[in-house]
């Protein structure tokens, strides 16, 4: 699996694709000092306006408005703060969500200190200061749940599964055997 990189494999079947290619930041802080767990993972409110699954709650719209209106650079960023802790005890923290054909091979630090002020006004954390940043590039089948063709003999190209590649790979996998 190439992952978002399916257009060194097979060029012809990404270019006719619906495939869109997303650029995501993340964080991380050194592990947490005395042990101090954060307990289940944080996500704020600009989550709900990121995920389809919040689609059909009635209030959405409004929380959408309120949040263009306030911080219009979220929704430009795909920006919603999430917040997890590893077994190491380091914090997990992300994302924003680029789309676009291409992506430039830097960090947006202003994205960071976005998502750091605003998950800062929820949350604590004895260590905040972060240690690590890095982005990654997915891709993503809009209005799908994954991209699936058999271009050659023998070849199944399984992407786009979007950002819930890691939740959904070993079920989308079954289906094909």
């Amino acid at each position: 699996c190439t992952g978002a990189d399916l257009e060194s494999l097979f060029p012809e079947v990404f270019r006719d694709s619906p495939l869109v290619k997303v650029k995501l930041q993340m964080m991380r802080t050194a592990p947490q000092p005395g042990g101090w767990r954060m307990g289940p993972a944080l996500a704020g409110e600009l989550t709900l306006t990121h995920y389809e699954a919040f689609e059909a709650c009635p209030s959405l719209p409004a929380l959408r408005a309120r949040i263009e209106a306030e911080t219009p650079w979220f929704p430009e960023w795909g920006i919603h703060v999430m917040m997890s802790q590893n077994g190491l005890g380091e914090l997990v923290i992300g994302d924003s969500h680029v789309y676009g054909p291409t992506h430039d091979p830097f960090l947006d630090e202003q994205i960071n200190q976005y998502i750091l002020d605003y998950l800062w006004e929820m949350a604590q954390a004895p260590a905040p200061a972060v240690t690590e940043r890095w982005y990654g590039v997915y891709a993503k089948t809009p209005g799908e749940v994954a991209f699936i063709r058999q271009p050659l003999a023998g070849v199944t190209i399984l992407t786009g599964l979007g950002g819930a590649g890691m939740t959904l790979s070993f079920g989308v996998a079954e289906t094909l055997r």
